[in-house]
């Protein structure tokens, strides 16, 4: 076999391997590095958390460890890709989870991520704080770009019986701003043992080529030490991106 036909060969097969690992579960996996974070700390979370990387700072792979990130069908000529997106302001590190959504010709698209809670969990209240960012580029319809967790007893997001809204407003940033809140979702909340924590997130309508990035940060699970806390989102800082950076 000639050397110019083996080389061929050879880069068909590194372009399928690297197809294959940019596609393994369904998205394509990207880094995004436009983006920043200030506010809420991590480390102030204090005590017992029961969940495991809710800060994402391990990854492996293109994925955040401890997380469990299903393939999605994709809906007709929608896009869907996961991105770990790097928070940072200064030195050091500060990751979050993000997921992308394009608009297709039809129907809904949504994506989710779980994990199991601690095993030291026994059922009762606990002190639940999330915190997400999300915004939007082209057209935005009232209630389009949506997201929520809730707990069921498998990895199966069906499982779920309440799911608790994580973006209360009519609609997500504009991509144009630049700037959103690091809303933080603080409340109290009755988990079951061995339940699974589940994080979802979607766009309802199909409109021309709009498409949504939501990211995924700081969530912990802690004891409230027998007294139910009050419930509420609040602003924990900003998160700010380059309204050109590729998507």
């Amino acid at each position: 076999m000639k050397k110019t036909r083996i080389a061929i060969l050879l880069s068909l097969l590194l372009v399928l391997i690297v197809a294959t690992s940019a596609f393994a579960g369904g998205f394509a996996v990207v880094t995004y590095t436009d983006t920043s974070a200030r506010g809420f700390n991590p480390g102030e979370v204090g005590g017992d958390v029961y969940i495991a990387n809710g800060d994402f700072s391990d990854w492996s792979g293109g994925y955040p460890v401890g997380w469990n990130v299903p393939a999605v069908a994709l809906s007709p000529n929608w896009e869907v890709h996961f991105a770990q997106m790097d928070y940072t302001r200064g030195g050091g590190w500060n990751y979050a989870a993000g997921l992308f959504f394009r608009t297709g010709s039809a129907g809904s698209q949504y994506a989710s991520m779980s994990q199991q809670v601690s095993s030291e969990l026994v059922g009762g209240y606990y002190w639940v704080q999330t915190h997400i960012t999300a915004w939007e580029y082209k057209t935005r319809s009232p209630y389009n770009a949506v997201a929520w967790y809730g707990f069921g007893d498998s990895d199966d997001p069906a499982s779920v019986s309440q799911w608790r809204e994580l973006f209360p407003d009519t609609y997500v940033c504009d991509n144009d701003a630049q700037i959103c809140n690091h809303l933080g979702r603080h409340e109290t909340v009755w988990i079951d043992a061995g339940s699974y924590m589940h994080i979802k997130m979607g766009m309802k309508f199909p409109d021309h080529q709009a498409w949504t990035v939501f990211g995924v940060d700081d969530i912990s699970i802690t004891n409230v030490d027998g007294t139910l806390l009050d419930d509420g989102f609040i602003d924990d800082g900003d998160v700010t991106w380059n309204r050109r950076a590729v998507r």
